[in-house]
This record gives C-alpha cells, sequence and structure tokens, in this order.
C-alpha cells in the first residue's frame, strides 16, 4: 500500500506479484507507467472534491516503492499536466531544485569573506566638535524625525496635554555644501537604514564615498556658515530643548476621493422640501454661455490628502535624549510610520531664540554621556523612561488659578447714603 496525491491509500504490487509480473515477461517500466497512469486518475478524480488535500502528492519529492522497483518521482505518480495546472490554480508553486556548493568552493568562498573582513577599513572616528557662540543671523540645522504615535501627559498644574512623540532615527550629516563650491551653506542629512541591493549604484556610491552609512531618506537644510558641522556628526533628540518652537513639515493623510463637503468644507444644500438626492453637492459651479466654461481652480470634488503641510510655532514638550524621542505639543501631520523634518521656528525673534539656550551648532556630548551611552547596536541597555537626560518644560502660568482662588466675578456697588 502506498499513499496517493489525494492522501488515500493506493494498491501497489507486492514484492511476489512483481516478481511474477516479470515472469510473465512485463517489464518494470511498463508496470511502472501502469501503475503511475492508474494513480493520475486516482488522483485526478479526486482532486476537484479534495482539493486541499491534493497539495501532498506534489510535496513530496520521491514514491518509494518496493525493493527492486527504483522510486518514481513527482513525474510518476503526480505530475501530469492537468493536475499541475489545477494546484498552481490553488496557489501551489513546484519546490525549485536547490544546488549546494562542493566542499572545495563553499571553503574558498568563507576564506575569502574573512579575508575581505579583515581588510575592510576600520569605521573612521567620531567628527571632532565645539560649541560656539550663537549670533543673531546663526541658523542650524533640522533633522529628520519619525513620527511614532499621540499621547498625553499631566502638567505640574493638572492640566492634561495632548502630544506628539517623534523618533529621531539614526540622523547623521552626510554632505557638506559650501559657498565657495555650491553657491551657498547646507547640510544634507540621511536617517533610517536601507541595504544596498535596494538602492542604485550611484546612490550607495554616494553614501560608500562619504564613509556613513547607507540611509532610507536624505534631506537638505540651509545653514549659516558657522552652522557647519563635519560629515558623520549625529543629530539626536540633544539636538533640541524643551520649551523651544519648532516648525514641523510633513504630508497629510491619504483620504481618497472626497466631496466638496469634506474637502472644502462647503455647507451643502438645504436638506428641505423640493431638495431631492442633491443635499451634498457643491450646487452651481459656472456662468452661462458667457465664460461658458469653469475657471481653473474652482473647487470640486476630488482626491484629498498627501500634500505637503508644515505646523508653525510647535511647542517642544519633553526631551528624551536616551531614547531619541521629541514630544510635540498638539497635532503633527501625516500618518505614524511618516517621516517628518524638524527645525527651528522661523516665526521666533532672536531675542526670544536666545532665551531657549539651544545647543550650537549642535550638542557636544561630554566625556561623562560617551562613557555612559551603550555601544552601537546594543538594545539590552534600555534606558529608563524618565531616567537623566530627560528635559520636560514647565508652564510658567496656572490655567486654573482663577479657579483656585477666591474671585469675586460680581462685586455689588451700594448706592450712596445707603
Amino acid at each position: 500500500m502506498s499513499i496517493c496525491a489525494t492522501g488515500n491509500s493506493c494498491a501497489l504490487p507486492t514484492g511476489a506479484e512483481a516478481s511474477g509480473a516479470v515472469a510473465l515477461g512485463v517489464e518494470s517500466s511498463d508496470l511502472a507507467a501502469a501503475i503511475s497512469v492508474d494513480a493520475s486518475d486516482a488522483c485526478r478524480a479526486a482532486s476537484h472534491g479534495l482539493a486541499s488535500t491534493s497539495f501532498r502528492c506534489l510535496a513530496r519529492e520521491q514514491h518509494t516503492l518496493p525493493d527492486g522497483w527504483g522510486s518514481i518521482g513527482s513525474q510518476g505518480l503526480a505530475a501530469s499536466g492537468l493536475q499541475l495546472q489545477q494546484r498552481r490554480g490553488y496557489g501551489y508553486q513546484p519546490p525549485k531544485p536547490r544546488f549546494r556548493l562542493p566542499d572545495s568552493i563553499s571553503t574558498l568562498v568563507e576564506q575569502r569573506m574573512r579575508e575581505q573582513r579583515r581588510a575592510a577599513p576600520a569605521p573612521p572616528p567620531a567628527p571632532k566638535l565645539e560649541t560656539r557662540p550663537m549670533a543673531p543671523t546663526s541658523l542650524r540645522t533640522g533633522c529628520i524625525a519619525t513620527k511614532a504615535g499621540m499621547t498625553q501627559e499631566w502638567d505640574e498644574h493638572g492640566v492634561r496635554v495632548p502630544l506628539t512623540v517623534l523618533w529621531i532615527d539614526e540622523c547623521q550629516v552626510v554632505g557638506v555644501k559650501t559657498r565657495p563650491v555650491h553657491g551657498y551653506n547646507a547640510l544634507m542629512l540621511g536617517a533610517g537604514h536601507r541595504r544596498q541591493k535596494c538602492m542604485a549604484p550611484s546612490e550607495a556610491g554616494f553614501f560608500l564615498k562619504a564613509g556613513v552609512p547607507f540611509k532610507k531618506l536624505v534631506a537638505e537644510w540651509q545653514v549659516s556658515e558657522d552652522g557647519l558641522v563635519p560629515v558623520g556628526t549625529a543629530i539626536g533628540a540633544a539636538h533640541w530643548v524643551a520649551g523651544q518652537r519648532v516648525d514641523v513639515t510633513g504630508w497629510t493623510k491619504w483620504k481618497g476621493f472626497q466631496g466638496v463637503m469634506r474637502r472644502w468644507g462647503f455647507k451643502g444644500l438645504p436638506a428641505s422640501h423640493g431638495v431631492s438626492l442633491s443635499h451634498r453637492a457643491p450646487g452651481s459651479i459656472g456662468n452661462r454661455q458667457d465664460p461658458g466654461k469653469i475657471w481653473k481652480g474652482k473647487k470640486l470634488p476630488g482626491c484629498m490628502g498627501d500634500e505637503r503641510r508644515t505646523v508653525h510655532n510647535c511647542l517642544v514638550y519633553k526631551v528624551d535624549a536616551a531614547r531619541n524621542l521629541v514630544y510635540l505639543r498638539g497635532q503633527v501631520p501625516g500618518p505614524a510610520g511618516r517621516s517628518v523634518f524638524l527645525r527651528d521656528s522661523r516665526l521666533a525673534t532672536p531675542a526670544l531664540r536666545d532665551s531657549w539656550g539651544v545647543p550650537f551648532p549642535t550638542h557636544v556630548p561630554s566625556p561623562a554621556e560617551l562613557k555612559a551611552a551603550p555601544a552601537p547596536g546594543d538594545v539590552s541597555a534600555l534606558p529608563a523612561p524618565d531616567g537623566p537626560g530627560v528635559g520636560v518644560w514647565r508652564n510658567p502660568t496656572d490655567p486654573y488659578l482663577m479657579y483656585r482662588e477666591e474671585t469675586d466675578y460680581m462685586p455689588v456697588k451700594w448706592k450712596k447714603g445707603e
């Protein structure tokens, strides 16, 4: 007995029957072909009713027969063209042949890989930074962050503060542009990680020439001449200070095709008698014969969302430098997981910007911070959420003060003489 493609038992000849068949003059190849035809007919008959179990026939690479009969592969019991076509319709993919390298070649490949690793250049040392005085015309660089989601906290006055969490994922300077060469001063920053096989050779060559890891997203910020930093400088959450104002640029959520009420905030037609099935219609959209057309830019239904938007003057409520998290008060455009761009607020005056005390040109870690920092890629040393290096903005005014103190809102004015 043997198991055919349908999972049912198929009768195969025993050793005695096989010897008898040979004695009668029936060759082994003819008998094997007859067995395969019978098994194929049985599998084909049950393939429609037992489609889920018919996968087992091709999943088996070989079906062993009794001694002296060898083996019949997938071409024997279940490799008929009709069955293969049916199983491909159910989503089955035949196993691809895998070839193992000879021991001599595999050993040679391993040796060559070890030699390449030994001959690989050491990672470049971290660039040396120094703090500089910030002038009224100084302009710092921004950074690339990832929107992780939203949360909330309560300040010291008991007020609930809605917060957007931004994660800075290995943001690093990958290029420097100077005025003598390019005509303006700017820094090119990259964030995230990307495999070399997923990028063009020209892109990979840019990162290899700069000596920095491959980045997923690259953006550019114009800075002042005193705000330039060398290639390889890391821009983390310590680049920002709790209490300062920033501008956030992102892409809004994709809403699909929407009507005028959702897309543009139209009022709609009256929902009263005489208006039939057109309550959410835009109404009149043009004139008569003159001009006889619809003007460009008319607010009509269409695709909504996925547009570049900038939110100005957002408050940095909390900064977690150890985990590279920045908490902003309010909302940030875009869904969770989308990249956004951060920069110092352009609406702030130089006097207000000086009161923030932001590091310039960026945060320079102290020797104690470098010693306490975990090794790159060490996920076992997770910092505490409220550990050192966490700055929180303090609200100087209590919005509930007027309710806590006894305030006479309607003072009684007595008439003169009473």
